[in-house]
Protein backbone atom coordinates (compact mmCIF):
# COMPACT_ATOMS: atom_id res chain seq x y z
CA UNK A 1 0.00 0.00 0.00
CA UNK A 2 2.96 2.06 0.65
CA UNK A 3 4.24 1.73 -3.10
CA UNK A 4 0.91 2.89 -4.37
CA UNK A 5 0.68 6.10 -1.85
CA UNK A 6 4.42 6.88 -3.49
CA UNK A 7 2.68 6.43 -6.36
CA UNK A 8 -0.23 8.45 -6.16
CA UNK A 9 2.40 11.06 -4.64
CA UNK A 10 4.62 11.48 -7.51
CA UNK A 11 2.15 11.23 -10.18
CA UNK A 12 -0.60 13.63 -8.77
CA UNK A 13 1.68 16.41 -8.70
CA UNK A 14 3.86 15.49 -11.91
CA UNK A 15 0.05 15.06 -13.42
CA UNK A 16 -1.49 18.52 -11.63
CA UNK A 17 1.90 20.71 -12.43
CA UNK A 18 3.14 19.47 -15.88
CA UNK A 19 0.39 21.00 -17.88
CA UNK A 20 0.05 23.99 -16.63
CA UNK A 21 3.55 25.20 -16.08
CA UNK A 22 4.43 23.46 -19.51
CA UNK A 23 2.06 25.47 -21.23
CA UNK A 24 2.62 28.80 -19.22
CA UNK A 25 6.10 28.11 -20.22
CA UNK A 26 5.43 27.73 -24.26
CA UNK A 27 2.78 30.29 -24.25
CA UNK A 28 4.90 32.56 -22.77
CA UNK A 29 7.48 32.49 -26.07
CA UNK A 30 4.45 32.31 -28.95
CA UNK A 31 1.96 34.99 -29.39
CA UNK A 32 -0.64 33.28 -28.60
CA UNK A 33 -4.03 35.08 -28.14
CA UNK A 34 -6.08 32.95 -25.07
CA UNK A 35 -9.07 35.46 -25.68
CA UNK A 36 -9.80 34.21 -29.36
CA UNK A 37 -7.85 30.59 -29.79
CA UNK A 38 -7.77 27.39 -27.84
CA UNK A 39 -4.68 25.58 -27.24
CA UNK A 40 -5.73 23.13 -29.74
CA UNK A 41 -4.07 26.00 -32.22
CA UNK A 42 -0.87 24.80 -31.29
CA UNK A 43 -1.36 21.63 -32.88
CA UNK A 44 -2.13 23.07 -36.12
CA UNK A 45 1.21 23.47 -38.47
CA UNK A 46 -0.10 25.78 -40.64
CA UNK A 47 -0.17 28.57 -37.77
CA UNK A 48 2.66 27.65 -35.11
CA UNK A 49 6.26 25.59 -36.16
CA UNK A 50 6.45 21.90 -36.45
CA UNK A 51 8.30 21.66 -33.35
CA UNK A 52 5.45 23.56 -31.65
CA UNK A 53 2.89 21.41 -32.87
CA UNK A 54 5.12 18.00 -32.23
CA UNK A 55 5.27 19.12 -28.34
CA UNK A 56 1.98 19.96 -28.40
CA UNK A 57 0.93 16.15 -29.51
CA UNK A 58 4.22 14.95 -27.15
CA UNK A 59 2.32 16.90 -24.21
CA UNK A 60 -1.34 15.73 -24.56
CA UNK A 61 -0.10 11.70 -25.22
CA UNK A 62 1.74 12.14 -21.81
CA UNK A 63 -1.06 13.85 -19.93
CA UNK A 64 -2.88 10.96 -20.96
CA UNK A 65 -0.24 8.22 -19.68
CA UNK A 66 -0.22 10.81 -16.62
CA UNK A 67 -3.82 10.96 -16.03
CA UNK A 68 -4.22 6.94 -16.66
CA UNK A 69 -1.52 6.33 -14.28
CA UNK A 70 -3.15 8.21 -11.38
CA UNK A 71 -6.78 7.44 -11.85
CA UNK A 72 -5.72 3.77 -11.50
CA UNK A 73 -3.52 3.82 -8.87
CA UNK A 74 -6.68 5.46 -7.31
CA UNK A 75 -8.81 2.27 -7.96
CA UNK A 76 -6.22 0.33 -6.45
CA UNK A 77 -5.70 2.81 -3.31
CA UNK A 78 -9.76 2.59 -2.43
CA UNK A 79 -10.53 -0.85 -3.49
CA UNK A 80 -12.83 0.18 -7.17
CA UNK A 81 -11.26 -2.34 -9.36
CA UNK A 82 -14.21 -3.95 -9.32
CA UNK A 83 -16.65 -0.86 -10.01
CA UNK A 84 -16.46 -1.21 -13.71
CA UNK A 85 -18.24 2.34 -14.95
CA UNK A 86 -14.92 3.69 -12.85
CA UNK A 87 -12.40 1.36 -14.62
CA UNK A 88 -14.56 1.38 -18.44
CA UNK A 89 -14.47 5.55 -17.84
CA UNK A 90 -10.56 5.75 -16.66
CA UNK A 91 -10.00 3.32 -19.86
CA UNK A 92 -11.92 5.48 -22.18
CA UNK A 93 -10.70 8.92 -21.34
CA UNK A 94 -7.55 7.85 -21.71
CA UNK A 95 -8.22 6.21 -25.14
CA UNK A 96 -9.77 9.51 -25.91
CA UNK A 97 -7.00 11.16 -24.99
CA UNK A 98 -4.59 9.93 -26.50
CA UNK A 99 -6.26 9.60 -29.78
CA UNK A 100 -6.58 13.57 -29.72
CA UNK A 101 -2.97 13.74 -29.50
CA UNK A 102 -2.74 12.23 -32.87
CA UNK A 103 -5.45 14.30 -34.78
CA UNK A 104 -4.05 17.89 -34.96
CA UNK A 105 -6.32 20.96 -35.04
CA UNK A 106 -6.64 22.75 -38.50
CA UNK A 107 -8.30 25.94 -39.31
CA UNK A 108 -9.59 24.60 -43.21
CA UNK A 109 -13.20 25.49 -43.60
CA UNK A 110 -15.32 23.23 -43.67
CA UNK A 111 -15.75 21.61 -47.05
CA UNK A 112 -16.80 18.55 -49.39
CA UNK A 113 -13.95 19.94 -51.91
CA UNK A 114 -11.24 19.19 -48.79
CA UNK A 115 -12.93 16.02 -47.08
CA UNK A 116 -9.39 14.93 -45.50
CA UNK A 117 -9.14 18.33 -43.69
CA UNK A 118 -12.66 18.24 -42.76
CA UNK A 119 -13.08 14.88 -41.34
CA UNK A 120 -9.64 15.56 -39.68
CA UNK A 121 -11.43 19.10 -38.39
CA UNK A 122 -14.82 17.26 -37.52
CA UNK A 123 -12.77 14.74 -35.76
CA UNK A 124 -10.81 16.79 -33.61
CA UNK A 125 -13.12 18.76 -32.25
CA UNK A 126 -15.48 15.99 -30.92
CA UNK A 127 -13.09 14.31 -29.50
CA UNK A 128 -11.88 17.56 -27.75
CA UNK A 129 -15.56 17.95 -27.03
CA UNK A 130 -16.34 14.38 -25.60
CA UNK A 131 -12.33 14.54 -23.22
CA UNK A 132 -13.40 18.02 -21.88
CA UNK A 133 -16.72 16.40 -20.78
CA UNK A 134 -15.67 13.00 -20.02
CA UNK A 135 -12.83 13.91 -17.38
CA UNK A 136 -15.19 15.69 -14.74
CA UNK A 137 -17.16 12.60 -15.22
CA UNK A 138 -14.68 10.80 -14.71
CA UNK A 139 -13.75 12.96 -11.09
CA UNK A 140 -17.39 12.58 -9.66
CA UNK A 141 -17.18 8.98 -10.48
CA UNK A 142 -14.96 8.40 -8.35
CA UNK A 143 -15.84 10.84 -5.56
CA UNK A 144 -19.72 9.86 -5.68
CA UNK A 145 -17.83 5.52 -4.79
CA UNK A 146 -15.71 6.97 -2.20
CA UNK A 147 -17.98 9.21 -0.35
CA UNK A 148 -19.73 7.11 2.29
CA UNK A 149 -16.36 6.14 2.90
CA UNK A 150 -14.57 9.38 3.40
CA UNK A 151 -17.12 11.97 2.79
CA UNK A 152 -15.71 14.71 4.30
CA UNK A 153 -13.24 14.10 1.11
CA UNK A 154 -15.47 13.46 -1.61
CA UNK A 155 -17.73 16.30 -1.04
CA UNK A 156 -14.89 18.79 -0.63
CA UNK A 157 -13.38 17.47 -3.53
CA UNK A 158 -16.98 17.72 -5.52
CA UNK A 159 -16.92 21.12 -4.38
CA UNK A 160 -13.73 21.61 -6.06
CA UNK A 161 -14.97 20.19 -9.09
CA UNK A 162 -18.41 22.02 -9.11
CA UNK A 163 -16.43 25.33 -8.85
CA UNK A 164 -14.37 25.01 -11.94
CA UNK A 165 -17.73 23.48 -13.58
CA UNK A 166 -18.71 26.99 -13.12
CA UNK A 167 -16.57 29.03 -14.20
CA UNK A 168 -15.71 27.05 -16.95
CA UNK A 169 -19.56 26.93 -18.07
CA UNK A 170 -19.66 30.91 -17.04
CA UNK A 171 -16.35 31.50 -19.01
CA UNK A 172 -17.62 29.64 -22.69
CA UNK A 173 -20.87 32.09 -22.19
CA UNK A 174 -19.71 34.93 -22.06
CA UNK A 175 -16.86 34.31 -24.45
CA UNK A 176 -17.30 31.14 -26.54
CA UNK A 177 -14.49 28.25 -26.34
CA UNK A 178 -11.40 30.14 -25.96
CA UNK A 179 -7.68 29.05 -24.31
CA UNK A 180 -8.99 30.92 -20.88
CA UNK A 181 -12.13 28.86 -20.65
CA UNK A 182 -9.50 25.65 -21.28
CA UNK A 183 -6.75 27.24 -18.66
CA UNK A 184 -9.70 27.83 -16.00
CA UNK A 185 -10.57 24.01 -16.55
CA UNK A 186 -6.85 22.73 -16.46
CA UNK A 187 -6.27 24.63 -13.24
CA UNK A 188 -9.29 23.32 -11.76
CA UNK A 189 -8.67 20.03 -12.29
CA UNK A 190 -4.86 20.45 -11.07
CA UNK A 191 -6.26 21.83 -7.64
CA UNK A 192 -8.67 18.78 -7.34
CA UNK A 193 -5.76 16.18 -8.13
CA UNK A 194 -3.48 18.23 -5.45
CA UNK A 195 -6.01 18.05 -2.97
CA UNK A 196 -7.01 14.76 -3.41
CA UNK A 197 -3.12 13.37 -3.49
CA UNK A 198 -2.29 15.17 -0.49
CA UNK A 199 -6.05 13.77 1.41
CA UNK A 200 -4.52 10.38 0.15
CA UNK A 201 -1.03 10.36 1.09
CA UNK A 202 -1.64 12.14 4.48
CA UNK A 203 -4.87 10.72 5.78
CA UNK A 204 -6.12 7.63 3.91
Amino acid sequence: MIWIKLGILIIGFIYAGFIPLTLRKVLRKLAFNLHEETLSFLSDKSQYDRRIARGYTKLLLLTALLHYAFFWLLSQQYNLGEHETYMLYTSFSFALMALLAFVPHNMEPYSFRNLSSTLKRAIHNLLAFVVFFTLPLLIVLFLTAIIHTYPIMAITGLIIIGITAFLTAYSIFRRGLTGICEIIFIVGVSIWTIFITICTVLFI
